[in-house]
């Protein structure tokens, strides 16, 4: 077994809790003397992730990692796109990352196609692991239980790390029901597209440009009367949860979807 010296992490955050899983598991893989580059997944105004693939020969990566929240029991479409463009491996060790509110099997199969994909550019994926993170979507927890949440990462961690670290194998197998609930959740790639166009700023808008220059599909642009969403939205609610002035909102029929910015600013921050 070789020694793993260098990881190269690809993750996907819209809110910003799996980028905290991420950050937090790159600092254990730094205390253990192994050097970490921590990548977010998002496309260029080009439309493509070559700001996101320093993957190379030259890069040396020993093992790499894709970290991604649960989207409708699938990993989100830009994250499919995204190892579409992974280039051919020759064997090297993978991990997976996939974070959700809750610690179900209805969650195991999201990796189901990642890890197809992946294994057909010759990716080993050899561990693939749901960290708990509070819900962000239709189900909002109390304070106290989101805290409670972050907590426990806190404490999984170390041992998460050590485990990639040693190459120890972990599969999360899930079952024909969350198979086919999988597959059918997948309906979300077209629909985020359809729901993001309905997405609007209500007046007290800054125009900051936080949300557009941040959106990792490229959806929003900033023109000379408003904020315009086009026809790319992932759903991954990035600009909601970073707007200042919390003015980004959907339009009828769609107001029922809870798109909100639920919990406080500074609860990650105070759990660093």
């Amino acid at each position: 077994m070789s020694e793993i010296k260098k990881i190269g992490i690809y993750f996907f955050s819209g809110t910003g809790f799996t980028g905290y899983v991420t950050e937090r598991l790159s600092g254990e893989f730094n205390k253990r003397g192994i050097s970490v580059d921590r990548i977010a997944i998002k496309k260029t105004k080009e439309g493509d992730f070559s700001g996101s693939l320093p993957l190379s020969a030259a890069s040396g990566y020993d093992a790499i990692g894709i970290a991604y929240p649960v989207h409708s029991f699938n990993a989100p479409k830009i994250v499919m796109n995204f190892a579409g463009q992974l280039p051919i491996s020759n064997g090297i060790d993978t991990f997976i990352i996939h974070t959700a509110g809750e610690d179900n099997r209805i969650n195991y199969s999201s990796s189901n196609l990642l890890i197809r994909k992946l294994n057909k550019k010759g990716y080993r994926v050899f561990y693939n692991k749901l960290v708990e993170m509070p819900s962000n979507f239709i189900v909002k927890y109390d304070d106290s239980k989101a805290e409670g949440m972050i907590e426990k990462v806190k404490e999984d961690i170390p041992q998460i790390a050590q485990d990639i670290i040693g190459l120890k194998p972990l599969s999360m197998n899930g079952n024909l029901i969350s198979n086919l609930i999988s597959v059918l959740g997948r309906a979300e790639w077209p629909g985020a597209h359809m729901l993001g166009k309905w997405f609007y700023t209500k007046a007290g808008c800054t125009r900051c440009g936080k949300c557009a220059d941040n959106c990792p599909n490229q959806n929003i642009e900033m023109t000379d009367r408003a904020v315009r969403f086009k026809w790319r939205c992932g759903l991954c609610m990035k600009c909601i949860y970073l707007c200042p002035v919390s003015v980004i909102s959907i339009r009828q029929p769609f107001k029922f979807i809870c798109f909100d910015s639920w919990y406080a600013p500074d609860l990650l921050e105070k759990n660093k």
